[in-house]
């Protein structure tokens, strides 16, 4: 029988902030990228 465990709010809210914190930091990362890779060409 499989077992449910319940989440409690604030360890909801803070896999939400690393989650948005991860993706944050690829986009930002993507986006610096970009920007060299655009001054590099132009």
């Amino acid at each position: 029988m499989a077992r449910t465990t319940t989440h409690s709010a604030s360890e909801k809210l803070s896999i939400f902030a690393l989650a948005a914190l991860v993706l944050v930091t690829v986009v930002g990362g993507a986006f610096a990228a970009g920007y060299l890779i655009g001054r590099m060409l132009l």
